[in-house]
């Protein structure tokens, strides 16, 4: 039993308080059962899950997803980690999870810990930025590390190219290994004062290499401390004077660059004036977007944003108040070629003292969703559409009706709603096997569409079974209307064309149910129940029949 290897009670003591999902389960089967989950992971479910097997709980695909890797873990006999998502309060929630298979006699149990990464993404974002800075500095500076006292510990390959020697040479020395003799002992003695009370020295220095010829460089020595704020080493980073000029100008814009970053953590970072003209652009609107920084200065920043989001932000609005401290949406920036990306842009009002005349700007701070965006709308088409047919499905039928609903007026005053059923569909599939089955099913849906011209819309909602909704109804009389009429006489001639699956020949009917509102109920249930019944009892007269529920009509 689970409880030999931790209690309930223990397992809440320890993980109630975490911000993690945690969930302990046994393997039983093919499945496993919840033995125990936290407050955290009860966020998840509809109701309890304690007791009942992985599968109850769940949706499919999330399901078939956590087994494979719950198996995988068990038949290895080690922990894993795996990356995936789910819907949490329409949100996609991106997860990493560690899985710790735990083996007790014959029973077998999983200890899984899930870990929602956003801040995760942020930081890993962050890290590559600042590494790219890294390899910028190495790329164009003289990198070296020492102790405490001076001692060479670290030097980067341009130190070696620079001074032409060997790292093993350097390593374990001081800095007089490239000392040309041309400052005086009271330049080091100063420079020495300065870096021992904890602030960077910088100056012109003139070194030699291992063969004897001269370099001058700009030198930025910063004393790195550690917690307690004691001195451990010292980090020197040398730029050649012929470089000086360029490179100090890259250095003022990385440090200017970097200090954004570090406050905000995005991507795209620009800043505009109080009307909303461009006063600076991050580099990520060159690599990004792939304007030329001469482009973007001085234009209308909102220039940038696409159509399809510039009803998001009230510009004039926004850019006039002086309320508005910070605003955040999503917003969808337009590339030079015309393309787009959405991001999940935050606007934040600074106001600034020059010369003691206040100016106000705006700091737009971006970080690219175009994935995840994609990822939502295809998840959210998934839910609402079937997988087979790519129709509409029950779920988007029960959303799309009220709006049908609300089509009725003195003009339009009824609803109908046809209930389709294939005729003999169970028989293809005994016959020729799921395979053809479901490309007859496909078939079957694209005829269904072709026969109302996309004028309304075609539901499945189970098996073989397909909704048609008619609204904006105005011909009911005495049990019949014109326009039902019109619509089944498409469905049933556009069926009898037929077609060809693997050399099969197929000529389809249909039975159709037909309830109308308000006649035949008020509710969605009603229709649907009242369409049902017709849709029996025309089977029950045969095949290519369509009854109405008040009244009976066969083709």
């Amino acid at each position: 039993m689970s409880q030999n290897i931790i209690t309930k009670n223990q397992f809440h003591l320890l993980y109630d308080l975490t911000e993690d999902y945690v969930f302990f389960m046994k393997k039983d089967g093919d499945s496993f059962i919840y033995e125990y989950v936290n407050k955290k992971a009860e966020e998840i479910f509809l109701e309890c899950p304690t007791g009942k097997r992985m599968e109850h709980c769940l949706d499919e695909f999330h399901y078939k997803t956590i087994l494979f890797h719950y198996n995988r873990a068990c038949k290895i006999k080690h922990s894993i980690f795996y990356q995936d998502n789910h819907f949490l309060h329409n949100e996609t929630i991106v997860n990493e999870t560690t899985v710790i298979p735990i083996f007790n006699g014959e029973e077998v149990y999983i200890l899984a810990t899930t870990r929602e990464v956003t801040r995760t993404k942020e930081m890993q974002e962050a890290t590559y930025i600042l590494e790219s800075y890294r390899k910028g500095v190495n790329d164009a500076a003289l990198v070296a590390m020492t102790n405490e006292v001076g001692i060479i510990e670290m030097v980067n390959k341009l130190f070696e190219e620079t001074s032409q020697f060997n790292k093993s040479e350097l390593i374990g020395k001081s800095f007089r290994m490239i000392n040309s003799h041309f400052h005086e002992e009271d330049f080091f003695e100063k420079m020495w004062e300065t870096i021992q009370k904890g602030e960077t020295w910088r100056g012109q220095i003139r070194n030699r290499t291992k063969y004897g010829s001269f370099f001058w460089v700009d030198a930025h020595i910063i004393p790195i401390t550690n917690e307690q704020g004691v001195i451990e080493k010292y980090l020197t980073i040398q730029f050649d004077n012929t470089e000086k000029k360029r490179i100090m100008s890259e250095l003022r814009n990385i440090e200017r660059s970097f200090k954004l970053i570090t406050d905000y953590s995005n991507d795209l970072i620009a800043i505009t004036d109080a009307e909303g003209y461009l006063l600076y652009s991050s580099p990520g609107h060159e690599t990004i977007l792939k304007y030329d920084k001469e482009e973007l200065f001085g234009t209308y920043y909102l220039d940038l944003i696409a159509d399809s989001s510039i009803k998001l932000l009230d510009a004039e609005e926004f850019f006039s108040s002086g309320e508005q401290n910070k605003f955040r949406t999503e917003l969808s920036l337009k590339a030079k070629d015309g393309s787009t990306i959405w991001t999940d842009t935050s606007i934040t009002t600074v106001e600034n003292t020059v010369d003691d005349q206040k100016e106000k700007w705006f700091v737009f701070v971006s970080r690219e969703i175009t994935d995840k965006r994609a990822l939502e709308d295809q998840l959210k088409y998934m839910a609402f559409h079937d997988s087979l047919t790519g129709l509409p499905n029950r779920r988007l039928f029960q959303d799309d009706f009220p709006a049908a609903l609300s089509s009725v007026c003195s003009e339009y005053p009824s609803i109908g709603l046809l209930y389709i059923d294939g005729d003999n569909f169970k028989e293809i599939n005994d016959q020729f096997g799921h395979e053809v089955g479901d490309q007859f099913l496909m078939h079957f849906a694209e005829k269904l569409q072709e026969s109302v011209n996309s004028q309304y819309k075609v539901y499945r909602i189970g098996g073989d079974e397909f909704v048609i909704v008619i609204d904006q109804v105005k011909d009911y009389i005495d049990n019949i209307s014109p326009t039902i009429e019109r619509v089944v006489q498409s469905i049933q001639h556009t069926l009898s064309k037929g077609w060809v699956i693997e050399e099969i020949a197929f000529t389809p009917t249909s039975s159709i149910g037909i309830s109308m509102f308000p006649n035949d109920g008020v509710s969605l249930e009603e229709l649907l129940y009242n369409a049902d019944q017709a849709l029996y009892t025309a089977k029950k007269h045969g095949k290519n029949k369509y009854i109405y529920t008040n009244a009976v009509h066969i083709s």
